[in-house]
């Protein structure tokens, strides 16, 4: 399974939030701006106001507007379910479009690989369930200072 950038930002952008000893937590006076976190998750700035503007819909953040504002974790955002929140993150769509601008022939059969992937989708967020923010971080090791790439991890040299 593969998590959109958006999902994927939300949730780097969370963890760095909820890292206590990068002034994190829920504490107004501890907040990050837009720019901070996009320099942080090497994302764009735009990118990055856009799912600061989601998580905050969602109540998993708080924001402070203003020359001294910034975002900071809601009261309770540690308590946020990671298997729905990527749910909302990712929204409701299938895994293999077929129906879309070069419909597949087996669409209107019933193809039972569109039901299978659809299961399959499933299982991945049930990964998720059950696990909180603050769980997912505390599984986290402290934070490298640098910033967290986005997109496939480094690949192993080949000897």
């Amino acid at each position: 399974m593969h998590l959109t950038k958006f999902a994927d930002l939300g949730l780097r952008s969370l963890m760095i939030l909820g890292d206590t000893g990068a002034a994190g937590a829920t504490d107004p006076s501890q907040r990050r701006t837009v720019g901070e976190l996009a320099v942080q998750t090497a994302a764009p700035a735009s990118h990055v106001k856009k799912v600061v503007a989601r998580l905050t819909g969602l109540g998993v953040l708080a924001s402070v507007r203003g020359r001294s504002g910034g975002v900071y974790l809601a009261d309770g955002a540690r308590d946020t379910d990671i298997g729905r929140l990527l749910r909302e993150l990712e929204g409701r769509h299938e895994v293999v479009d077929c129906e879309g601008e070069a419909p597949c022939p087996l669409a209107a059969r019933d193809c039972s690989l569109r039901h299978l992937l659809a299961q399959a989708q499933e299982n991945f967020f049930a990964t998720f369930d059950g696990m909180t923010l603050g769980e997912l971080i505390e599984r986290t090791g402290q934070a490298d200072p640098g910033p967290v790439a986005m997109g496939l991890p480094a690949m192993p040299a080949m000897n």
